[in-house]
């Protein structure tokens, strides 16, 4: 069906119809909002169920949507289009982690310790990303302008660069109420605004790709559904009875400044540790191999939105634990890296087995066995960059954000310099080699930060039990694919994965009590200011 797109007639008028649906769609639940979601949880466990559960599940579903497009674009683009592209949008990547100064996390933090500065934190957040913005712009078109004079950088990448970075202004409006969503722990109604935001996107993206408008059309579809998702979230502010305060006085911007930067560095360098790879694969052997290398990298970004929104739903309860006692907080980072592990270990072992289908679905057979095989190696990262997460919220919890700038530092040194003198040699799949060793590099320094500052939560049984029931199912589903098919075998290492970890000590009785806090009987109430 997909290959024979070509002969679609109206195919662009349809889905551009479509998107504005979506896009109509999405003001009406802003307006209306999610209230049977609002008052389901009574506990704390519940509360970060839902927290994490629903935005996970909005994303999931975004994910989803972004690889039923991503495998229209593959087919539409090409290897060398979807490198093109893939430039562009690493490019809007780090010029919004700039601008938005890590003010994301500090507003969520500062309006859930005083929700009485909401409406200052929302307003003035917004006009710093924005004043920050500006003051990058012309380091982006040293960059663009550069690229096209001596890295091959493509015409229509650097076009869908500058409209990648229109998107951004609205796109910070928007980002500063997210935060105050969370800050409220109303994570719901963002999620689903997310989902509709998502599904317009796709309907005026591929009505761009049918008209043959390509990587710039791209671009011009992004900013669109950004400006719509902009004016949609201020709708949904009148559910928490919010209204920005648009003033960015000097003292204001001083503090922004000041709190701000050790955020700013640590969401930088995690960008940059995760993704400059692209710059040096796209300068060192062009856009097909960066197209390759990519399309093995969509399965990646979808399943990194786990620990981020996990961890984004504990933060609120772990930056009051951090001020009443280390204890608690340690207890919380233990349980949430636990259950972390428990989780990547399965999704590491079935993408190993299961890449070269997942490519063959993703992109078509243009893209094997090359993208399946730097997918079975890429995945590795996925336990450790799990755990490193947490870490990474518990210490700013903690309010020690500071100390780890220098681990994250460390991390994007290795992982630029190994890129740099290895890519050139052996290409693509040393890049995800060197994404995997990362992971370790910038563990080390974030262990002994959390040992310092927090206290020591047992790294040997913590991660070493999960990672001999990971390794021991992935045996299982070795031994078990050649005999009974890939499907069964799959399936009999992931039933057999719980008793391993209940085996190994990996769960237990507290786990237990646990899962029936979880699934205990919720009754409806007000959002608890404290656990």
């Amino acid at each position: 069906m997909i290959e024979s797109l070509e002969n679609w007639q109206f195919t662009p008028a349809v889905l551009a119809f479509t998107g504005v649906v979506f896009a109509v769609l999405l003001y009406i639940v802003a307006w209306w909002g999610a209230p049977f979601l609002h008052n389901i949880a009574g506990n704390v466990v519940q509360r970060i169920a839902k927290n994490s559960a629903i935005p996970i599940a909005s994303q999931l579903t975004n994910r989803a949507v972004d690889l039923v497009f991503a495998a229209f674009a593959l087919r539409l683009l090409g290897v060398t289009g979807n490198g093109q592209y893939a430039v562009a949008v690493v490019t809007w990547l780090y010029l919004k982690t700039i601008s938005d100064f890590g003010l994301s996390v500090l507003v969520t933090r500062e309006a859930a310790r005083e929700p009485e500065r909401t409406g200052m934190l929302l307003g003035s957040s917004t006009i710093m990303r924005i004043v920050v913005l500006v003051g990058v712009t012309p380091f982006a078109l040293v960059y663009v302008l550069g690229g096209l004079a001596w890295f091959d950088l493509s015409p229509v990448s650097a076009g869908a660069i500058g409209l990648l970075m229109l998107s951004i202004i609205p796109g910070s409006y928007g980002e500063a109420v997210n935060s105050v969503f969370n800050a409220r722990e109303r994570m719901e109604l963002p999620a689903i605004l997310n989902i509709f935001t998502n599904l317009s996107r796709f309907g005026l993206g591929l009505a761009a790709l049918f008209a043959g408008f390509g990587v710039v059309g791209l671009g011009a579809a992004a900013l669109l559904a950004t400006a719509i998702s902009a004016g949609a979230y201020h709708v949904s502010l009148h559910h928490l009875n919010v209204r920005p305060e648009w003033m960015l006085t000097r003292e204001q911007l001083s503090w922004f400044a000041r709190v701000s930067w050790p955020l700013l560095l640590n969401a930088l360098l995690l960008n940059l540790f995760f993704r400059v790879d692209v710059f040096v694969i796209q300068a060192a052997q062009g856009d097909a191999a960066l197209g390759t290398y990519d399309a093995a990298y969509k399965f990646v970004n979808m399943l990194i939105i786990l620990p981020a929104y996990f961890t984004l739903a504990i933060f609120p309860i772990l930056s009051r634990f951090a001020v009443r006692s280390s204890d608690q907080l340690l207890s919380a980072f233990r349980m949430a890296s636990r259950f972390m592990m428990i989780i990547a270990w399965p999704i590491t072992i079935v993408t190993v087995f299961m890449a070269t289908w997942m490519i063959r679905v993703l992109g078509g057979d243009e893209f094997l066995p090359a993208s399946a095989e730097v997918l079975q190696v890429i995945i590795w990262f996925l336990p450790l960059s799990f755990v490193n997460g947490v870490i990474q919220y518990s210490l700013i919890a903690a309010n020690q954000q500071r100390t780890i700038s220098a681990a994250f530092g460390l991390a994007v040194g290795f992982n630029f310099l190994s890129n740099l003198v290895f890519v050139p040699v052996y290409g693509y799949m040393a890049a995800a080699v060197i994404t995997i060793l990362t992971e370790f590099v910038l563990f080390a320094p974030l262990a002994y930060a959390m040992h310092r500052h927090i206290g020591y939560p047992g790294w040997t049984g913590l991660l070493g039990r999960p990672s001999l029931g990971g390794i021991a199912m992935g045996g299982i589903a070795w031994l078990a694919i050649p005999l009974i098919g890939l499907v069964p075998g799959i399936l009999l290492a992931i039933v057999a994965f719980v008793p391993l970890l209940w085996a190994l000590g990996a769960i237990g009785p507290d786990d237990i009590v646990v899962a029936r806090m979880l699934f205990s009987r919720a009754r409806p109430t007000k959002p608890a200011e404290s656990p």
